[in-house]
């Protein structure tokens, strides 16, 4: 009785979890952030490397054949068009991985960080996945399952329901299963939430963790929603608003829209995009701006990445010393 009195003693309440994170982010911030930089960086680069030379591809070669010319030579167009197009695709699917890779590594560097005090090399680290790649793939497939067939139902619902009923009980039927689904998503992703930790920390199987996760937060639901809220706001809203505010009228924010734009005239110049931007009247310089916050804002929260881990992290740990 005194050893389990004494865990729930020195256990931390959600709030406390969540600000002990921000900490430990904030005085590791260089390590995490070397971390992501090529899992970050190497995702927009290959993006790049795809549309840039599409851009060139068919400004100077597209643009400068005959319809007859393009009808001609359409096969060794295409192939052109692949070969230049794989450089990007390699980089991009690299760091993707490594992304991913780095979802799994965050939760044993943590771990070990909170424990020892330290964290040694990241590549041991990475060795969670690389040693149970099969494994990791299939814990991701399970939980991308999950994130189509909810979002999809609804949908699926909304096409067989109109060769039965009429539009107006379509749309009735439709909006009360979108309710349904996003409760199940958001109730699925909360129970699920300690997926990655359990998978990372434990030596089980990708069937195991999505269980052990729903059995470790059947008791601590509430926490769990907290902590997503809170995460959310932090690394989702706040500090995406507090950096872009700084670059808004930065020499900086003038040239990344430049390239942006160039690809939103090319598709503006489809009547039926023509027709969306003068019905929301924005310009295409607006919409080129908006998609470069976007852009920022995307950027930002893939940094942010260690910091959910990091909490998530000191979640699953708290709820194993309560359970001690």
């Amino acid at each position: 009785m005194g050893k389990k009195t004494k865990n729930v003693k020195n256990s931390e309440n959600i709030l406390q979890i969540f600000f002990r994170g921000i900490f430990l982010y904030i005085k590791n911030f260089f390590p995490f952030s070397i971390v992501m930089l090529f899992p970050v960086f190497g995702q927009v680069l290959g993006v790049l490397l795809i549309f840039a030379p599409v851009y060139f591809y068919r400004k100077y070669v597209l643009l400068a054949l005959s319809g007859e010319q393009l009808q001609q030579n359409l096969v060794f167009l295409l192939l052109g068009l692949i070969l230049i197009l794989i450089p990007g695709f390699i980089l991009f699917l690299n760091a993707f991985w490594e992304y991913l890779v780095a979802m799994i590594s965050l939760n044993t560097l943590t771990a070990d960080l909170v424990k020892k005090k330290s964290f040694g090399n990241f590549k041991t680290h990475n060795g969670a996945v690389n040693l149970r790649t099969k494994d990791y793939i299939t814990l991701l497939f399970l939980l991308m399952s999950i994130w189509i067939i909810f979002p999809a139902i609804p949908f699926i619902t909304l096409l067989l329901s109109l060769f039965f009923l009429d539009k107006t009980l379509s749309a009735i039927l439709f909006g009360i299963s979108l309710l349904i689904c996003v409760i199940l998503l958001v109730l699925a992703s909360i129970y699920l939430s300690l997926s990655c930790q359990i998978f990372a920390l434990e030596i089980i199987t990708p069937f195991g963790a999505l269980k052990k996760s729903f059995e470790m937060m059947k008791k601590h639901f509430w926490r769990g929603i907290i902590l997503a809220i809170l995460l959310f706001i932090f690394t989702g809203i706040l500090i995406p608003v507090l950096m872009q505010m700084p670059l808004k009228n930065t020499l900086f924010m003038d040239y990344l829209v430049i390239p942006i734009e160039i690809y939103v005239k090319i598709l503006s110049e489809n009547p039926f995009i023509a027709g969306i931007l003068e019905k929301i009247k924005y310009s295409v310089s607006d919409i080129s701006r908006e998609i470069a916050f976007s852009i920022i804002s995307m950027l930002i929260t893939s940094f942010m990445l260690p910091l959910g881990s990091i909490c998530y992290t000191l979640f699953y740990l708290d709820i194993k010393k309560r359970k001690n």
